[in-house]
């Protein structure tokens, strides 16, 4: 039988579960503080252009990172997961791919598109965005944005929970695999 030179605890970073366990836990940390706290802070305590401007630089590489993240874990499971959960397993974390991708590919270049022409007809109008005055090629700009930015919310909010899913998930793994090795 051979016998590892290495204490047990450096043989388990020879195994994906750290790495895994670890990614899992940036995703779902990055993505919990920016929905949940930064986003927020960030609305209320910055002017509205600056704010705009610290999102458009801050999403495309969240979204990225979500999107590859989500793909990692799904294709790299630490634990055989029994059969019966294999499937929420994917479907979990196909959720939470599927969100950042829709962020990633669609919604936020097509934010980008829409500020870029509101950004145009502030500067023609002369006046904020939201100024009750606003003329009526504003109004379905800012609609436009509305629709986009709400849809974009809805699949990132589908990212965190599919996050949150996997991780109840992972524990069962992980729970399974300590239950077995204590038969």
């Amino acid at each position: 039988m051979f016998r590892s030179p290495f204490p047990p605890i450096l043989s388990t970073l020879a195994t994906a579960a750290p790495y895994h366990l670890l990614l899992y836990s940036l995703v779902f940390g990055t993505t919990t503080f920016q929905s949940f706290y930064n986003g927020i802070v960030a609305f209320k305590t910055l002017p509205y252009e600056h704010f705009s401007a610290l999102q458009s630089k801050i999403f495309p590489p969240y979204f990225a990172f979500q999107t590859a993240a989500a793909v990692v874990l799904l294709l790299t499971p630490p634990v055989s997961f029994a059969s019966s959960i294999v499937l929420a397993k994917n479907l979990s974390l196909g959720i939470a791919a599927v969100g950042g991708a829709a962020n990633t590919f669609y919604f936020g270049p097509q934010s980008r598109v829409v500020m870029a022409k509101r950004r145009e007809q502030v500067a023609i109008e002369g006046k904020p965005h939201n100024d009750p005055t606003a003329s009526e090629t504003m109004k379905k700009i800012n609609k436009e944005f509305g629709k986009i930015h709400g849809l974009s919310v809805l699949f990132n909010l589908g990212t965190f929970l599919g996050l949150a899913a996997y991780g109840v998930i992972l524990s069962d793994g992980f729970l399974s695999l300590a239950a077995k090795s204590l038969k």
